[in-house]
């Protein structure tokens, strides 16, 4: 069997579809206000004739969780609702799909450079882990006169009272001072582990600790290592401890490297690094004490811990504990983008949602309100809710089936589209018992139970009439066999969170103006409608923009990933959908990691 996860990618669209909205462009973006203004004006007053509502009634498949205060589900005023802003949220990821709309570092992804390691390969290893460790080795080493030379190179990272970070170097002299683990034990009588790592300050010397090797492995003397032959030195693994002085280090203002506050981003997002942080961990010295013990930096500085670097044209690059550190890729996640998504064409999500302070937003989500008894499940421990892992590249970049592709890889890549979770009736989300003593990693949450019911409303303003047929598309994906259902709350990828939702559209009359309230409460009009001629212009629309074709492939496949009738009826679907686990630390990996199986795309995991 392939690889599998709970989740896939709905393929990105060969260009932007612009909303009718997108004519006024130029003004729309200009900085003048009194410009913008009036051409959002105008645009109303041409097209924006539709305003109205649309009543969603909402039914749980499987348990939701959506957190509101610690483990309880969401629940204002002592009452559990569906949050307006959640299905804000949902409609407008699906708006974007739908509408081909385009792809932006600040709100559509989180653009950053994933991190990467790999020390060593074999010929006996994968062809993708020879691939990787040339990569590492190409940043890591250099060749100069002929020599073997490490790039990577060894300092103290400072922090400022600003807030920013700087790396002073270490003085070449000193920068290659080692002692072996067993004479480091025997001098400071402390055991070293076996896994692990960690700075240990002994006076004014820092010790780079990044792990050990069984004690029987170690040579306790200098004298006893050099006898093992050099071709056998290598089978010893981490014999040595680094190890820097304050005194060791050139502490001059003018010759400290600054760290860029995106490679300081890139390095925070680094979920995957496991043993020291370097922005975080107690071997951190304060400036006091530093100063104290020889460091000769500013008044500016409020702590040091030593570190290895890459450096480029005056600026650091990338940072870690030790000398082998993760590193990462040079191409960014938006380097995976296609340059024509990235335009600044005014797409249906950005002109019906606003676009920050140049226009505002014409759709409005109340709080989805309870029928009846809101009953929940018990309170445990649930599964760790793992962040999005794009280090997996054989998930995330499309794969041609010959060379496995990575972020950097010379022919470009490009991300497989938009990620959605599958529908899964069998929502194992409790945590192991091993899991569950993880504590910083899993949470106890009381899910509500499958079978609740809500009521909400989505209200809208001044809308054209392709605006509306692209949000009405949002929940007509159902078709008349209601197969649909949608994906809300915490824990999508547990099972959690399936809702059914039936859409009915109402539009705002004469009477909704002139009538305020009805029998004391807010007036309702009674004017449900057909939507279809909305539907039907928008889809035209899309045709004439040349879009057809892949705008058809999104809307097979989208509604294969949301159709909840094949996930409760398909016989083994369940392990369809599962995501591959796996622990590294424990060396229990999935086979299929290791091998790095390409994930199926989305029909062949739905036809099976």
């Amino acid at each position: 069997m392939g690889a599998t996860a709970a989740y896939n990618f709905i393929p990105l669209p060969d260009k932007i579809l612009p909303a009718d909205l997108d004519a006024y462009r130029k003004d729309l973006l200009s900085d003048d206000e009194t410009r913008r203004h009036k051409a959002f004006r105008a645009f109303l007053n041409k097209k924006g004739n539709l305003s109205g509502h649309i009543d969603l009634d909402m039914e749980t498949l499987t348990p939701l969780f959506i957190g509101g205060n610690g483990e309880q589900p969401f629940s204002p005023a002592g009452r559990v609702i569906l949050p307006g802003s959640t299905i804000r949220g949902m409609v407008k990821n699906i708006l974007k799909i739908v509408s081909c709309g385009s792809w932006h570092g600040d709100e559509d992804v989180n653009d950053r450079h994933v991190y990467f390691r790999c020390l060593m390969a074999t010929k006996k290893d994968p062809a993708w882990k020879g691939d990787l460790h040339k990569l590492y080795s190409n940043r890591m080493i250099g060749m100069r006169q002929g020599k073997v030379v490490r790039n990577a190179k060894t300092g103290f990272l400072a922090r400022d009272k600003r807030g920013e970070y700087f790396v002073y170097p270490l003085l070449p002299q000193h920068a290659g001072r080692r002692i072996l683990i067993g004479e480091y034990e025997d001098t400071f009588n402390v055991s070293v582990p076996v896994k692990g790592a960690s700075v240990s300050w002994r006076d004014d010397t820092a010790y780079v600790i990044t792990g050990s090797q069984p004690a029987y492995r170690l040579k306790r003397t200098r004298q006893a290592y050099e006898a093992v032959p050099e071709s056998r030195r290598r089978t010893l693994g981490k014999q040595f401890i680094r190890y820097y002085s304050l005194r060791d280090a050139d502490w001059s203002t003018n010759h400290r490297i600054p760290v860029p506050e995106a490679v300081i981003s890139d390095y925070i997002e680094d979920t995957n690094r496991r043993g020291v942080d370097l922005l975080e961990d107690k071997g951190r010295l304060p400036a006091e004490k530093a100063k104290a013990l020889g460091a000769g930096f500013g008044d500016d500085i409020i702590s040091v811990i030593p570190c290895g670097y890459l450096e480029r044209n005056g600026e650091v690059t990338a940072f870690g504990h030790g000398l082998c550190f993760r590193i990462p890729y040079e191409n960014g996640i938006m380097d995976a983008i296609p340059a024509n998504l990235q335009q600044d064409t005014i797409d249906f999500a950005t002109a019906i949602f606003g676009d920050k302070e140049r226009w505002a937003s014409r759709v409005f989500f109340e709080d989805g309100e309870p029928e009846g008894n809101i009953e929940k499940l018990e309170t445990a421990t649930a599964h760790p809710l793992l962040q999005p892992n794009p280090t997996s590249y054989q998930l995330y970049l499309e794969q041609d089936g010959r060379k496995l592709k990575h972020w950097d890889a010379p022919e470009g890549v490009k991300i497989r589209g938009y990620k959605m979770y599958w529908h899964n009736k069998m929502s194992d989300w409790k945590a192991t018992e091993d899991e569950a003593k993880l504590t910083n990693v899993v949470r106890k949450i009381t899910p509500i139970k499958r079978g609740n019911h809500f009521h909400a409303k989505v209200r809208f303003q001044n809308l054209s009439e392709l605006e509306l047929g692209a949000l009405l598309t949002v929940f007509d994906l159902a078709g008349e066999s209601e197969k649909a259902a949608y994906k809300l709350g915490q824990g999508k990828s547990l099972g959690l969170g399936s809702v059914k939702i039936k859409a009915t559209l109402h539009f705002d009359t004469a009477e909704f103006y002139t009538t305020l309230f009805t029998d004391g409460a807010l007036a309702e009009p009674d004017s449900k409608t057909d939507g279809s001629k909305y539907l039907t212009a928008f889809e035209a629309y899309i045709g004439k923009n040349g879009l057809s074709r892949c705008w058809e492939q999104t809307m097979r496949e989208l509604a294969e990933m949301l159709d909840w009738h094949h996930a409760d009826t398909t016989k083994g679907w369940s392990q369809r959908v599962k995501s591959m686990s796996g622990n590294v630390q424990t060396g229990d990996v999935d086979e299929r990691f290791i091998n790095r199986d390409i994930l199926p795309g989305v029909d062949e995991v739905y036809n099976g």
